[in-house]
């Protein structure tokens, strides 16, 4: 399997007001690219060119990286607007932003071996199915790690591993940041066959054996401490590095698929004036009722999820760089999360009801974005109707369901 090589280095400075206005400007390339992105499964050399030229990929580094300390809605709203015209590609883009951004943020004596040129990516999966395993001088990495967005396009991976020492003992859990160039211990399996968001990538990355300097393994015990060995980043943490980590992955994947939805919605609504109902008494879509109706109905699906997509970020912008979010507070948001994702499936459906059945005719997007939405939308970080019992049980001051999250009080 051949990966992306990383162009040169961005000379576009995205200041903090451009970068949706950039990526509806994407908007033709996108729906240009996004047959051969699905086809190929990755972004298109030609669309993943333009949105590293556009500095996107580099919107939400820190200041102390040479960002500019975006909010994560800005994030979220970015991600959207690609989705407009290709799902997945802006779902690949999502995640590789995000993790690079967030690695970025991390002490120099991980930055300093990641960041050789400036332009690297990096995928990341969260699942800790594989291990390091501590020795004298780091540690040995194996395992496997399947669904990893964006892979081709990246660096570096940082996946989730289960940390050991000598024995087998485990003494922690992290993240692993290991190349994806460069070292025959680690390898990308094509496993990614989907009937959507194909061109997301999410293929499976293995490491055998694999040895990585101490600095590469991430343990969560000193991550939850806030230690570090860098008093120069302890003097300039931003308000994202006080961000919970729970409700940011739910946020990230779901941005893709409320774009998706207003992409759909953007397109149906148009052909509406224009499209006959065969058999029936009206001049075209737009004249019936029931149609009509239902297309008011789906708007207003995609509208109530934003809103609760806003409320959980407006609590991870706003609120968390001032005060630590209660479990409480957590749950509610992975249930806004996952309420909206529901909410979009909902709101397909009912544009593709409308659009009847000329909209799934291969040569036209509706069908693509419409297959996007019911595979994105089934990610086990947004299944809607655990989310609900999670938001249920802290209600009534249960226990958690979730693994991630495992304090739900007020």
């Amino acid at each position: 399997m051949t990966r992306d090589t990383q162009p040169s280095a961005p000379n576009v400075h995205i200041d903090s007001h451009s970068p949706i206005d950039i990526a509806k400007s994407l908007y033709p390339l996108l729906m240009e690219q996004a047959d051969q992105s699905e086809q190929s499964g990755q972004i298109s050399p030609k669309l993943f060119k333009s949105l590293h030229d556009s500095g996107l990929f580099q919107m939400m580094f820190p200041k102390r990286a040479g960002g500019v300390g975006r909010e994560l809605i800005e994030h979220i709203e970015t991600v959207a607007e690609l989705a407009q015209g290709d799902p997945g590609s802006a779902w690949a883009f999502g995640l590789l932003s995000s993790v690079t951004a967030s690695t970025a943020s991390l002490p120099s004596d991980v930055t300093s071996r990641v960041f050789k040129q400036g332009t690297e990516l990096l995928c990341s999966v969260a699942a800790r199915t594989g291990t390091a395993t501590l020795t004298d001088d780091g540690f040995i990495v194996n395992g496997s790690w399947g669904y990893a967005s964006g892979c081709k396009h990246a660096s570096w991976a940082m996946n989730g591993v289960t940390i050991q020492d000598p024995t087998g003992s485990v003494i922690d859990y992290g993240f692993a940041i290991m190349p994806l160039s460069g070292d025959p211990a680690v390898t990308i399996k094509d496993t990614w066959h989907v009937a959507g968001v194909c061109a997301s990538g999410s293929n499976t990355i293995v490491a055998d054996g694999l040895k990585l300097d101490a600095p590469l393994v991430l343990q969560f015990s000193k991550l939850r401490q806030g230690q570090s060995d860098d008093p120069a980043l302890l003097a300039q943490l931003e308000p994202r590095d006080k961000w919970p980590v729970e409700p940011l992955f739910p946020l990230t994947v779901l941005a893709p698929m409320l774009g998706a939805a207003q992409g759909l919605l953007k397109l149906v609504q148009t052909a509406m004036p224009k499209r006959k109902i065969i058999g029936w008494h009206y001049d075209n879509q737009a004249d019936a009722d029931a149609l009509v109706e239902k297309l008011g109905q789906a708007a207003l699906k995609i509208d109530s999820a934003w809103m609760h997509v806003r409320r959980a970020a407006n609590l991870v912008d706003h609120e968390s760089p001032r005060r630590s979010l209660s479990g409480f507070e957590k749950a509610q948001m992975q249930a806004d999360c996952s309420h909206a994702m529901a909410l979009v499936r909902q709101s397909a459906q009912s544009l593709m009801d409308i659009a009847g059945p000329g909209g799934f005719a291969t040569s036209n997007p509706m069908q693509r974005l419409w297959r996007d939405i019911n595979v994105g939308s089934r990610h086990n970080a947004l299944n809607s109707h655990l989310s609900y019992l999670l938001y249920g049980r802290a209600l009534l001051g249960d226990s958690s369901n979730l693994e991630l999250l495992n304090d739900i009080s007020r």
